[in-house]
């Protein structure tokens, strides 16, 4: 996938910022409750390996080591701000920029028979269906369920319904996206259309959509990277500034 870097600004207002700032942490936390109750449900032992990678944050006397850095893609929409997904990649070696840290490796489950999956996907689909099994049993579950109201709240603002089958969504009549790339098992989203971008690149007009991009880690937001995503996937980066 091709990546470029740009010093062209997009522009936020600080209300945007302030609720990306809250809502990537919300779903940060969110994700990481998803993956450790996926960790100890599953049997493979190679699920349980690749999802401890996920949830690992190794701490020494000074701080973060070599902490995965987690990079939310968000849309804004006429529904507000929504997530699509996120992309968690394990540093090859200790680096300071958040930057930096999103090019290291990939992490990919083996959900069993050869198949694999993007975690970050995976975990994104599984706290959906959990989102709408408690919403569809909330009378018979007590007081107590997986996730608080509040919690529940958030998936269903900011989180994009993402599934195992298409069917629900072409059941409900909605325009689907397929998360499968070669050797993997597919996933099926919600399409959320993201705001056309034209940018410069060299001299040549590069059209595409506009996502924004949230660093979380360690449970702490770092700032965002607006980037425009053209027709073969390659990303073109700009830089994030206050309106």
């Amino acid at each position: 996938m091709r990546e470029e870097s740009l010093s062209r600004e997009v522009r936020y207002g600080k209300q945007d910022i302030a609720e990306l700032e809250s809502a990537s942490i919300q779903v940060h936390l969110i994700y990481k409750k998803a993956a450790e109750l996926f960790k100890r449900t599953v049997y493979s032992r190679s699920v349980k390996d690749d999802l401890a990678e996920v949830n690992m944050y190794p701490m020494n006397s000074d701080g973060p080591k070599s902490a995965p850095a987690v990079l939310q893609k968000w849309i804004q929409t006429s529904r507000g701000w929504k997530c699509i997904g996120c992309e968690l990649r394990q540093p090859e070696s200790t680096m300071s920029q958040m930057e930096e840290a999103t090019h290291g490796k990939r992490l990919m489950l083996d959900v069993g028979e050869g198949r694999l999956a993007q975690a970050e996907m995976l975990i994104q689909a599984v706290v959906w269906s959990q989102y709408e099994k408690i919403r569809m049993f909330a009378p018979w579950l007590g007081d107590e369920p997986f996730y608080s109201v509040q919690e529940l709240d958030v998936i269903a603002r900011y989180i994009v319904p993402t599934y195992f089958s298409e069917r629900p969504l072409h059941e409900q009549g909605k325009v689907l996206k397929i998360h499968q790339q070669y050797g993997q098992i597919p996933l099926y989203q919600e399409y959320v259309d993201a705001p056309s971008c034209c940018v410069q690149v060299d001299g040549a007009l590069l059209e595409g959509r506009l996502l924004t991009g949230v660093y979380v880690s360690e449970e702490q937001f770092f700032g965002l990277n607006p980037y425009l995503k053209d027709g073969d996937g390659g990303r073109t980066y700009m830089q994030a500034s206050v309106q």
